[in-house]
């Protein structure tokens, strides 16, 4: 592994007494690290376990506490740990921050407990496939590692298995970041930064605020990976205190990867290195080569030969979700990107498209400016909205120009009406592109996508 790394073992939790807010993954996996660190743990939430994970818990010595958070859940509390699905502007969190208790993240757990360094990824798009994608990167160069954080599984409970010559992969979003203390990567990148999570954050300057702190307390021996066409990220490299490394999509730069003439190539030591040819990549969209550019740079600096490097990008075949093509019914092909959770990324598999389409988008409402997206969405053949934004978004796009509009109760019928506007315009693509986030009808991107997926199948009946 190149570069310098020193692995610090933390005791700070020994018979501490720590709150963990939030009982989903990221919840119970702190809870239950912190537990086997030694800590003595209280989990609350304000909805019940079942009996089965509640006596688990338990078992392990962990005090389990659902309903009402009053504020006598903080009597002799040293530190509490938020759930990143929970603002830290809740009650009980605003009354520990008053108390003088420390209020952070699970990924700060992570840090603490890890002995291995970590490779942190964030950005408004493209954490996922970058994750996911360095994840292989590292298992195929035969380095121990583990793949967490906002990827499905809880990074703090991971890093207690792994030894300091491994690696830990981490996805990790402002909602994980707005809450850290002395959480420092050893690498990390920054992949974009576009409007989004406002519902949050409550606006830009707050959410790009969130996303700095990833680099906030690296030092000169660490790594920051930036991208060089995205005017925030070049904002971060003037407050960074670590090396520098640029990715391009639109040209050469002298420290880090980037792509011309159709070729992708890294240049991390002065050197210019061919990584491969773009015709080479199953992965494709010029909106991928950010992520494929990013994770080589940061396999190349944890060891991996780029000959592996090569051979992971030329079996790679992208994630479900993300402009997945369902099936093709009637001369209709049916894309699944329910991944696109906010503007940007719509607007990258809108532009993605030259045949005609029917497009349907909506869902929770992040309350983010729609005027970029509905002058791209001109193009569309027809356009159905459903969710709590589909009235926000119908108006949006009537403010375009857009006629060719109708509105869905839920997803099923979403379906239809973008099967028949398809027939009716000669549309040969239908995407689900939502714009929006799934809290509003599903649980999560996933189960909305895996829905789209079974109701295209029922077209068929």
């Amino acid at each position: 592994m190149s570069g310098k790394f020193e692995a610090v073992i933390s005791m700070k939790y020994t018979n501490t007494k720590i709150l963990v807010i939030g009982a989903g993954i990221s919840g119970i996996g702190a809870a239950r690290a912190l537990a086997k660190a030694g800590a003595n743990v209280i989990l609350s939430d304000v909805k019940d376990l079942s009996a089965e994970k509640t006596a688990a818990l338990t078992a392990l010595g962990i005090e389990c506490v659902f309903g009402a958070q009053k504020s006598s859940l903080l009597a002799g509390v040293e530190q509490i740990i938020m759930s990143p699905g929970i603002a830290p502007t809740i009650p009980l969190a605003v009354a520990a921050t008053e108390a003088g208790i420390p209020v952070v993240s699970e990924i700060e757990v992570a840090y603490e407990l890890s002995q291995a360094p970590i490779y942190a990824i964030t950005g408004t798009n493209g954490k996922t496939t970058t994750t996911t994608l360095l994840g292989d990167m590292v298992a195929a160069g035969g380095l121990k590692n583990v793949v967490g954080g906002n990827i499905g599984k809880a990074l703090s409970e991971q890093v207690s298995e792994l030894s300091p010559d491994g690696i830990v992969v981490a996805e990790v979003s402002s909602f994980q970041l707005e809450m850290i203390d002395r959480f420092r990567p050893h690498v990390a990148a920054v992949l974009n930064i576009t409007p989004d999570h406002f519902e949050r954050h409550g606006d830009m300057d707050s959410y790009v605020q969130a996303k700095a702190r990833i680099f906030e307390n690296q030092t000169t021996d660490d790594v920051l990976i930036l991208n060089a066409q995205d005017p925030y990220c070049r904002a971060f490299a003037e407050k960074a205190q670590s090396r520098i490394l640029w990715v391009s999509t639109a040209g050469k730069v002298e420290n880090g990867a980037y792509v011309e003439d159709n070729v992708l190539y890294l240049n991390a030591n002065g050197v210019p290195e061919v990584l491969l040819s773009a015709d080479e990549l199953l992965l494709k969209g010029e909106y991928n080569w950010l992520n494929i550019l990013t994770a080589s740079l940061m396999a190349q600096h944890a060891g991996v030969q780029l000959s592996v490097i090569r051979g992971v990008l030329r079996v790679f075949k992208g994630l479900p979700h993300r402009v997945e093509n369902v099936a093709t019914q009637e001369g209709i092909t049916y894309y699944n990107d329910s991944k696109a959770t906010n503007t940007d990324a719509t607007i990258k598999a809108l532009q993605s498209f030259s045949q005609p389409l029917v497009w349907i988008a909506g869902g929770y409402d992040k309350g983010t400016d729609l005027t970029l997206l509905m002058q791209v969405a001109r193009k569309c053949k027809g356009i159905v909205f459903l969710g709590n934004s589909k009235e926000r978004f119908s108006i949006a796009a009537q403010k375009e120009g857009i006629s060719n509009i109708e509105l869905a109760g839920d997803l099923a019928q979403a379906v239809k009406k973008a099967q028949k506007l398809a027939q009716k315009n000669n549309a040969t693509v239908v995407l689900f592109s939502p714009a929006a986030s799934s809290y509003d009808q599903y649980h999560n991107y996933q189960e909305r996508g895996r829905d789209f997926c079974r109701l295209v199948a029922e077209l068929e009946n």
